[in-house]
């Protein structure tokens, strides 16, 4: 840790020369390090205060010195920032980040980050990943035996499928029929019957439905009749 001069002296010999050339490197490498200020300064010009343990950095005015952080042991604390604790990091209603809590800051980053890319099949309704969605359209679970099912609007662009759990009749016999609206008719197709879908009292038919789509062509709505009332679950 040093300080020295940085004028040179005309009259100076060689050897002071290079003596005054060689403190001056050395206080440079240690920031002007020393318990009181440099006496020659100059904007810009560091020190670090060993006395305060701080790095200070003279002002463009050159009247006065800006202390840029704090020396702890064996670390650097940058003034003017907040230091959190581990509960101040996780409170969500902390306003210790400013004048925004982190629960306002959460919700920024969410609704202005891309949406991921997630592989293969999922709910819907589903926004992003973990926010509950089921898909679910009916559930007989809830809203007892029925004998048509509508599925809501879907968006353009996508494929989707209707999933069948456990769907029963309580009739002789019952058909599984489906009816689609597409964007680009807007009206209602004639009902067809899915494959091997007669099944009788007793029956329980599980399956999936695909429904392919590409731009401007997908089904707007679909509607899944049976010849008699139907229970269980249905999920898309």
């Amino acid at each position: 840790m040093s300080q020295s001069t940085y004028l040179l002296d005309a009259s100076h010999t060689k050897a002071q020369a290079f003596a005054m050339l060689q403190g001056a490197l050395l206080a440079l490498q240690g920031n002007n390090a020393g318990a009181t200020a440099p006496v020659e300064t100059a904007p810009g010009m560091l020190w670090l205060d060993t006395a305060a343990k701080a790095l200070k950095m003279r002002n463009i005015s050159n009247s006065g010195w800006i202390t840029l952080g704090a020396l702890g042991s064996g670390a650097f604390i940058p003034s003017g920032v907040n230091t959190l604790t581990e509960a101040q990091a996780k409170d969500a209603l902390s306003d210790i980040y400013g004048a925004v809590t982190g629960e306002i800051l959460r919700a920024a980053i969410l609704a202005h980050a891309p949406d991921a890319v997630i592989p293969g099949w999922h709910p819907y309704d589903m926004i992003r990943p973990g926010d509950g969605a089921t898909g679910t359209i009916w559930s007989h679970d809830k809203a007892g035996s029925i004998q048509n099912v509508e599925t809501p609007e879907f968006e353009d662009g996508y494929e989707y499928a209707l999933i069948f759990e456990a769907v029963a009749t309580n009739k002789t016999t019952s058909t599984l029929q489906i009816s689609v609206r597409p964007e680009i008719t807007g009206t209602w197709s004639p009902f067809t019957s899915f494959p091997g879908a007669g099944f009788v009292w007793g029956d329980v038919c599980s399956g999936m439905l695909r429904l392919p789509a590409t731009s401007g062509c997908a089904p707007t709505t679909g509607t899944i009749m049976a010849g008699a009332p139907i229970s269980a679950s249905t999920e898309a």
